[in-house]
């Protein structure tokens, strides 16, 4: 089943402590890529972040952003600079030794005192949170991204259903093509000739040859494969993206040569509308995984 490059999900969450969110974004790419925003720079849970998307998105641009909104309560905590209060301590015994001076460090004067506090943001999420809201997230993603693969799905099959039906019109009129070339070129050389013997033999010969270059019979063969190709590879549950597009590449190739060989207005016109359903097949895949 195709999954398209292109989605969001979104998911927000209350905790005692705050509300998390996170959002997930994926577009196109010829490769995997991906941009992790996290609420503080962890290292460690950014790879197994990363190793995460891995499993879940295997082609495409994918930016992942996780904030935290803290409670009030939470926002700020508190603490004590313990070395800059040893440092004020000992400079006032060095006062009280070296000059003689009088007085006693207090609780009240502490609190006077620059950088004896510090205020550290809550800003750390569990690990196990961070997984967990990232694995929900893209779990999100996928879906978003299988309903829109579901779409890509059908379109395509219709179209192959109408590059079929010409290729079989091709098929089943090519016979009818060649009995045609055939008297065409009888009639020409009995015109040149008009009454003279000619080796019917080599009137045989000449024709096959003419005939040979004309041949699409194997052409029609391999594009009929490829069709069975492109069906059978989207009813498969691995990602399919490049092996569609090369088969597309591959239908074009074949159709061209069906195109090139033929003069016939019957066939040229169905030539035109198989090329016309595999180019919009093309726009499709590129945003196919």
């Amino acid at each position: 089943m195709p999954r398209s490059m292109t989605g969001f999900a979104k998911i927000e969450k209350e905790f005692p402590e705050g509300r998390i969110m996170s959002e997930a974004r994926s577009l196109n790419s010829r490769y995997l890529e991906m941009n992790i925003r996290l609420p503080r720079a962890d290292y460690a849970s950014e790879q197994k972040l990363r190793d995460l998307v891995k499993r879940h998105v295997k082609r495409g641009k994918v930016d992942v952003t996780i904030k935290w909104e803290k409670t009030a309560d939470e926002m700020t905590i508190p603490r004590v600079n313990e070395n800059v209060v040893r440092q004020y301590a000992a400079m006032v015994r060095d006062l009280k030794d070296n000059y003689g001076l009088k007085g006693d460090l207090t609780i009240e004067s502490i609190f006077t005192l620059k950088d004896v506090f510090t205020y550290e943001e809550n800003n750390s999420l569990s690990e196990e949170i961070l997984i967990e809201t990232c694995s929900n997230l893209l779990v999100a993603l996928n879906e978003e991204r299988a309903r829109e693969g579901e779409y890509i799905r059908n379109d395509l099959f219709e179209r192959l259903g109408t590059i079929t039906a010409n290729a079989s019109e091709i098929e089943a009129g090519w016979p009818g093509v060649i009995t045609s070339h055939e008297d065409k070129l009888r009639a020409r050389i009995a015109e040149i000739t008009h009454s003279v013997a000619v080796d019917e033999t080599r009137v045989l010969q000449e024709i096959a040859i003419y005939m040979e270059r004309l041949d699409i019979s194997e052409e029609i063969m391999r594009l009929k494969g490829h069709l069975d190709n492109f069906r059978n590879t989207l009813s498969s549950l691995d990602p399919m993206g490049r092996k569609l597009d090369f088969v597309i590449q591959e239908m074009v190739r074949e159709t061209n040569t069906i195109g090139s060989k033929s003069n016939d207005l019957y066939i040229n016109e169905r030539v035109i509308r198989i090329k016309v359903e595999i180019e919009k097949m093309r726009e499709q895949v590129q945003n196919v995984e």
